[in-house]
């Protein structure tokens, strides 16, 4: 995309004089500094700025996706040696027309200040930004050092930490780096880049960056949370597509499994051990071993009939995920492909033009030059052939890239330094186009450890690598899955168990049932270690760790809905205390426990041998989910005892939780005509939104074809009424639903319950545990309210 396809969503560029005054509706300012400096502000949409500064015969940056257009009305002032204009939603942006400095206000604490100085400096460009007021920032893409970034200095360039632990200062820079950050105010810049950079989160904000061209940046507003702020990020960064049902469910994975008759047994042992399953990932040994790597095709001697593995096991309801790298090797029986790409300069190249040399820990060879079109080509049509065989999802592996010789030279034009980044959005692009244009009605998953700004836009499914099996490896992955959700990637998750072996204790029960606890309220739920990933191998802790993974598909209809709220406003479905908090600071750090969705509040344990742990309370008030009558506010702080079968969760008063509280095999067995209503009151109005598709439509939004319904409950201490409202359609629907509903803490003993002025008479009300159920049959069709009256 260039500058001119990015004039082109702006109705007009104003040229003003100085010393002039006038109002004017118009989208951009646009002057030409005592330096002369082209500045050039525009509002693409009344909340999101962009500023360009840059020398005559240059060209702006221009990395990130088209937007859809738009057209905000902007009041142009211009007075002496400043120009202003004032969007409808009051961002206020002043430019000095001699100096080219730019000031953007949108609010308390929400404004940012750039002098219009561009330092140049070894080949390099810095841009200085002060910051208004307190707040603390965050995003960034995927660190794990501290959640709170304000005073680190920040390294943009992917990077895999091998075995990494909590306090490691390597895990400052990690495997997806984004120049972006998030202010705790409510406001957000983005710097329109992807080369080789340093980003110092202090006042002023100092972004230093190797990139070629001159490096524009956006501010985005919002109403002054977190929460209003993702909407209007994701806007510009894009939107994750609805994700296959399937992986929400629960996925096995080891380092690896080797032949056709391991993996069926794997699939087999879980089955018997009663273990729904939706997945198994496949590592490098589909196609022989580790010197085969770029191969791209199985291994007939390990796997005998791969076809039709993959179709019995999804038949089963088992999605196969295989491995991919950046890397082709000639060590191994991917010498012919190796021959092949070199001959049709599909690899990287050195500086003379040869392919360029990659050495990795298994052997040499090259590295694919994803920014060549041939070389997408060549992928796309392996992978078109792979997908057609049965694979239900990939895997690329290393694609930071974890080796990639800064000596290389892409095919775009670009050096490493200056690409590098962007090598894995550019790999998860091409699975993503594959499916869009051959396998338009299959839904994608793509896991991905590398990649920028916009990764998820390509259906991907980041994870946090090859963290440490020890507790030392659990501790930082909140921290991962809260900054890397904030920069867009909502469904961040990690190795569950830990993958990295440490042989001083390589088997550790307790961390593994810990460490499951955190995976059955992360984005992803799948084991992967070196040894003993799957659950089975914890026979004395099966009373532990079968109920979670069955309790992860129990949460379907709620984290479906995450993943709806996901898709449409950008929201992550790991969420910070402060998500919807304005201005106070007191839950700013915390990155030891976090809100699942909006109304789940999780607080996993994460240290060994601990049996209690400490709890904070955000804004509202908290019921404890395994004992409804024990309620906390905000600010509260506890104690909590929690053995090892329990996980600290609590629920908002006031929440709907809806659930499927059936036996799953798969996410195949997952019903939309029937759904248990959790209702936890709280005096006053409060509501939830429950979405529903086909989970295996991928035009459910885009064509409209989906329902949402909506449960509002207003409580007093004599009554309950909760209203029904089913919104939207779909072709796959069923015409009713039943709902069980299990009201908890009702604060009187009930003497009626009608629905629609209908009596029910087979309601049951348990005093001790002051628990009211019943069930009632919904008609999606019903175009008013159904009205549920408790007296």
């Amino acid at each position: 995309m260039n500058k001119t396809s990015i004039a082109t969503r702006y109705i007009c560029v104003i040229m003003l004089a100085s010393m002039v005054t006038e109002l004017l509706n118009a989208e951009s300012i646009s002057t030409t500094t005592i330096q002369g400096r082209n500045v050039v502000v525009s509002a693409l949409t009344p909340d999101i700025i962009r500023v360009e500064n840059f020398a005559p015969g240059e060209t702006p940056s221009a990395t990130l996706p088209p937007m859809a257009q738009a057209s905000p009305d902007c009041s142009v002032t211009t007075v002496g040696d400043m120009q202003l204009f004032t969007t409808s939603t009051g961002v206020t942006v002043r430019v000095n027309t001699v100096t080219g400095a730019v000031d953007i206000t949108a609010g308390h604490d929400r404004s940012i200040s750039d002098n219009g100085i561009r330092e140049i400096s070894d080949g390099q460009q810095s841009i200085r930004l002060s910051t208004m007021g307190s707040g603390s920032f965050y995003g960034a893409g995927e660190r794990g050092y501290s959640f709170n970034l304000a005073g680190d200095t920040l390294v943009m360039y992917n990077k895999q930490n091998y075995g990494y632990t909590a306090g490691d200062p390597r895990i400052k820079q990690m495997n997806i780096t984004m120049p972006l950050f998030l202010s705790s105010n409510g406001y957000a810049v983005v710097f329109d880049d992807y080369a080789a950079a340093n980003m110092v989160m202090s006042n002023p904000i100092v972004y230093t960056t190797e990139a070629k061209e001159p490096v524009s940046y956006y501010f985005i507003n919002s109403a002054g949370t977190l929460a209003s702020l993702m909407p209007k990020l994701t806007t510009l960064t894009g939107h994750q597509p609805l994700p296959p049902l399937w992986s929400l469910g629960y996925i096995t994975s080891k380092y690896g499994y080797r032949t056709q008759d391991e993996t069926i047994g794997v699939v087999d042992t879980l089955k018997r051990s009663g273990y729904p399953l939706d997945g198994i990932v496949l590592d490098l040994y589909w196609y022989g071993k580790e010197q085969d790597m770029g191969r791209l095709s199985w291994e007939p001697s390990q796997w005998r009939d791969h076809r039709r593995m993959l179709s019995d096991l999804k038949k089963r309801g088992v999605n196969t995920v295989i491995i991919s790298q950046p890397y082709i090797l000639r060590n191994g029986k991917g010498l012919d492909n190796y021959n092949y790409l070199r001959d049709n300069g599909l690899l990287l190249k050195d500086s003379t033009g040869a392919p360029q040399e990659v050495t990795i820990w298994v052997g040499e060879g090259g590295m694919f030059d994803v920014s060549n079109p041939n070389t997408r080509k060549w992928l796309k049509e392996r992978y078109k052939q792979l997908t057609l065989d049965g694979v239900g999802g990939w895997w690329g592996d290393l694609g930071e890239p974890e080796v990639h010789p800064e000596s290389g030279l892409h095919a775009n034009g670009l050096t490493t330094r200056q690409y590098h980044n962007k090598y894995g959005n550019d790999w998860s692009k091409i699975i993503y186009d594959l499916y869009k244009e051959e396998f338009p009605d299959r839904r994608l998953m793509t896991m991905m450890r590398g990649g920028t700004t916009g990764l998820q836009q390509y259906s991907v499914f980041p994870w946090s690598t090859d963290v440490s099996r020890s507790w030392g490896g659990l501790q930082p992955q909140i921290t991962i899955m809260l900054n890397s959700g904030l920069s867009g990637l909502g469904y961040m998750s990690h190795d569950v168990g830990g993958f990295a072996i440490d042989e001083s204790a390589p088997y550790d029960p307790e961390l593994y049932v810990r460490w499951l606890q955190l995976g059955t309220f992360s984005p992803v739920l799948r084991t992967h270690a070196q040894r003993t990933a799957e659950p089975y191998n914890y026979p004395e802790q099966q009373h532990i760790i079968l109920p979670l993974i069955k309790e992860r598909y129990r949460w379907l209809p709620y984290n479906y809905t995450l993943a709806y709220e996901n898709a449409t406003d950008g929201l992550p479905l790991v969420r910070p205390l402060n998500f919807y908090s304005h201005g106070s600071a007191k839950y700013d750090d915390i990155a030891d426990e976090y809100l699942w969705g909006r109304d789940v509040l999780v607080a996993p344990v994460l240290t060994k041998g601990a049996t209690k742990r400490r709890i904070i309370f955000p804004e509202g008030e908290w019921i404890d989910i395994t004992n409804p009558e024990t309620t906390y506010h905000e600010g509260d702080t506890i104690s909590y005892a929690a053995p090892l079968e329990t996980l600290p969760l609590f629920v908002r008063a006031g929440s709907f939780i809806p659930t499927a509280d059936y036996p799953m095999d798969n996410t195949g067995d997952y019903r939309t005509d029937r759904y248990t209503i959790n209702y936890y009151p709280a005096e006053g109005e409060s509501s939830y939104t429950l979405y529903e598709d086909n989970p295996g439509s991928t035009s459910s939004l885009s064509d409209k074809e989906y329902r949402l319904v909506t449960f509002t409950g207003e409580t007093t201490p004599s009554s309950i009424n909760i209203k029904i409202k089913a919104t939207g359609s779909y072709p796959e629907s069923k015409k009713t639903k039943k709902l069980s509903f299990v009201i908890h803490r009702t604060g009187f003993t009930p003497t009626s319950v009608t629905v629609d002025d209908r009596k029910i008479r087979n309601y049951k009300y348990d005093p001790t545990e002051k628990t009211l159920r019943f069930e009632i049959t919904l008609d999606n069709d019903k175009e008013t309210p159904s009205e549920i009256r408790v007296q």
